[in-house]
């Protein structure tokens, strides 16, 4: 008896059920992960002598779930720990791409897909050292610690952009990411909107647009109003649906348009390169991302004074205060402008 499994390089191999059955249970991936799953739970399992935390238990937990949806996305099921080369990192990253998931998170699951491995091979399950070879890579060359957003002229000079004679794919990212801005969503629901989640709340017998979504990462739900008509007429254009855009696109097309509209500005942030903290300038543009987005219309809003930040977090979604603070980009510069405003009243 047979079956069919296409293997990561899109080739069809066919092999004996009998085979299957009698592979090393625990030299395959998944039933390995759930085993030491099992052992952290218990305590029979360490990290450093002491027992790993909940949340810890918690990040394995999300790749025994999500091992199985990506097997089936490269037409494979039970892959071993010894068969996962750099061809499986690649296609792992397409197949996180294809769910729209922000780099960090990427990187945090090959982090512990990694560990997985080393575990393996500590325990003699598996002689496989790939995710020791410097191509896996599980995390970014270099971590921003300032993070960039585009004030209100720089995002109406991307709005205002002609691009009626550039590939229809750099309109798509630019209408994608205002819809960003305009919404204050993460990229995996604010590239999904339609106009089917639109209502109207009626104030003093005049009706206003609103969005009500459910957030995707955390299922929370969230009303947007609808603060800048634009936002409307981005939609409507798309016939009344966000157009379709990968992330992947997103980050590397968005810094183009941005140079175009003349963001460029030399900005300077503060990142980790080796270990060690250094400044960095570079044009702004190159500085955005699909993240920015979402940055922007939080920064915007705090800096107009208009909304309280409890306001704010009740459309952005933030369950606290202090994950809500960490998307703020004002700088010392605006802050003593907001200062002044309050006291003063200029």
């Amino acid at each position: 008896m047979f079956r069919f499994c296409k293997n990561i390089l899109g080739v069809s191999i066919r092999f004996s059920m009998s085979y299957s059955r009698h592979k090393k249970a625990s030299d395959i991936f998944i039933a390995y992960i759930r085993k030491k799953i099992a052992d952290m739970e218990c305590s029979a399992y360490l990290y450093k002598g002491n027992a790993y935390a909940h949340n810890s238990i918690a990040n394995y937990k999300k790749i025994l779930r999500l091992w199985p949806d990506f097997e089936e996305f490269i037409g494979c099921d039970g892959i071993r720990i010894s068969e996962i080369s750099m061809e499986t990192y690649s296609r792992f990253m397409e197949f996180c791409d294809s769910r729209r998931y922000m780099d960090s998170t990427k990187y945090q699951y090959m982090t512990l897909i990694k560990a997985v491995m080393n575990s393996a091979l500590e325990e003699g399950v598996s002689d496989n050292n790939i995710q020791n070879s410097k191509g896996f890579v599980t995390h970014r060359a270099s971590s921003v610690f300032k993070k960039v957003y585009l004030a209100e002229d720089e995002i109406s000079g991307l709005a205002a952009l002609d691009l009626t004679e550039s590939p229809s794919s750099l309109q798509k990212v630019r209408d994608v990411f205002l819809i960003g801005c305009w919404t204050g969503q993460r990229f995996s629901d604010y590239s999904g909107i339609s106009m089917d989640e639109m209502e109207e709340i009626t104030i003093d017998g005049i009706a206003y647009k609103a969005l009500r979504m459910i957030q995707k990462k955390t299922d929370r739900t969230v009303i947007v109003p609808v603060l800048d008509k634009r936002l409307l007429e981005i939609i409507e254009h798309w016939g009344g649906r966000t157009p379709k855009v990968s992330v992947s696109v997103m980050n590397s097309k968005i810094k183009q348009l941005c140079r175009m509209a003349g963001i460029d500005a030399l900005t300077t942030v503060y990142c980790r390169k080796g270990g060690v903290k250094i400044k960095v300038s570079k044009p702004k543009y190159e500085l955005v991302s699909s993240h920015t987005a979402r940055r922007s219309f939080i920064t915007n809003l705090y800096l107009g004074g208009k909304l309280s930040t409890g306001q704010i977090r009740s459309i952005s979604g933030h369950s606290s205060e202090e994950s809500f603070k960490r998307y703020l980009c004002q700088s010392n510069e605006d802050e003593i402008k907001g200062i002044i405003k309050n006291v003063i009243g200029v």
